[in-house]
């Protein structure tokens, strides 16, 4: 079957017709504002893209979860370190109730819990005097092992890089993993690794032992200087360089005011405790088209107590103590963009809309121009 011819009047019909050759004029005015629509075109394309890179950030407050008493046990008396580690990758198994309750409790503890860590040298004094505790689980004594694991810190001679930090002294071409006993290290001490600590307030510190603070003052009281008792001691100078102390995940946008501090004791013996207090604000990362983080956002205060004060105090020594407690409050700071498609259409309504706009008001100027030179002809 045919189709019917086409008609003469549909055949001729362009709905994009093109202008005459001729008909249409050039002119430099003209040249100017198809460059000016142009470049403003460009302008508010560049910045639309870069709006939508950029995306909005929005910030809300709330009550941070609360976590049970039945969570926040301790290790000892309750489920060993390798049974946690263990129940952070088991699965639920649907026909034991019975170990399916005591694994759930096991996940909700091990979700309830951060890890700290903790990097710091002590640069006038020997390992063997250094003690560290967290709540009054002591190194010494063998609770802070029972409890956290033999292998959470680590006490070893510093690195030529961690020495030169610790003395102030240039680190340029220093070995980050060598030691160098001709820095003077080998009177030196630095502590790293990392520990997991429930989400609720504690203490954490880092000190002269027992024994050796004792020694220490005994030896004074005989009239001999405190070098002349570090040749017995072990040192007694608890000056030291924080490296790092991290809770949790770092929140990217802010850098992490817990590095990177020389703390010098004023007291000419070198004696003192640095009492820190940090605060942690739990902070929920929320990122375009990545998965969320549970960062924390952190600030301190510190003050030093004088060594004729650490006598007096009860269960007070040299050294550092860090008291670290969770915020109420959480904040939650989202990054989003706008949904693809609006994107598109402004951007396209934008560049279109230059042109006509630009067109429209270029076109009345010319016209009202032409009007009035006629006039004055």
């Amino acid at each position: 079957m045919r189709s019917p011819a086409t008609s003469p009047k549909k055949r001729g019909f362009d709905a994009f017709s093109k202008p005459i050759d001729g008909i249409r004029t050039r002119s430099t005015i003209g040249g100017i504002i198809t460059l000016l629509a142009s470049v403003t075109a460009a302008i508010l394309f560049i910045s639309q893209m870069y709006l939508y890179s950029v995306g909005d950030v929005t910030h809300n407050l709330d009550l941070a979860a609360s976590i049970p008493l039945s969570v926040v046990i301790p290790t000892k008396g309750g489920f060993s370190q390798t049974l946690y580690d263990r129940a952070s990758h088991a699965h639920v198994n649907p026909r034991n109730k019975k170990k399916n309750k005591m694994l759930k409790s096991i996940q909700a503890i091990v979700a309830s819990r951060i890890d700290v860590t903790v990097h710091i040298t002590f640069p006038n004094m020997n390992c063997k005097v250094l003690d560290y505790s967290h709540n009054g689980d002591r190194f010494s004594t063998g609770d802070f092992v029972a409890n956290n694991g033999l292998s959470k810190f680590v006490k070893r001679r510093p690195t030529e890089y961690d020495y030169a930090k610790a003395t102030q002294q240039p680190v340029k071409g220093l070995s980050k993993t060598k030691t160098d006993m001709s820095l003077g290290s080998e009177g030196s001490c630095t502590v790293r690794g990392k520990l997991t600590i429930p989400r609720t307030a504690g203490d954490l510190s880092l000190f002269l032992s027992d024994e050796a603070f004792r020694k220490t003052g005994e030896m004074v009281q005989m009239g001999l200087s405190l070098e002349e008792a570090d040749k017995h001691t072990g040192g007694h100078e608890v000056s030291h360089y924080i490296h790092e102390i991290q809770f949790g995940k770092n929140y990217p946008p802010v850098t992490n005011p817990l590095n990177d501090i020389f703390v010098k004791m004023e007291d000419p013996s070198g004696i003192g405790l640095n009492q820190m207090a940090v605060r942690l604000v739990p902070t929920i990362y929320k990122r375009f088209m990545r998965p969320k983080q549970n960062t924390y956002q952190m600030s301190y205060s510190s003050y030093a107590i004088r060594p004729d004060l650490l006598v007096s105090a009860a269960g007070k020594l040299p050294g550092l103590n860090i008291h670290y407690d969770f915020n109420p409050i959480a904040v939650t700071h989202t990054e989003s963009r706008e949904n693809f498609f609006v994107f598109v259409s402004s951007l396209i309504g934008i560049v279109g809309g230059v042109f006509v706009t630009v067109g429209l008001v270029s076109t009345a100027v010319v016209t009202s121009a032409q009007s009035v030179l006629k006039k004055q002809d």
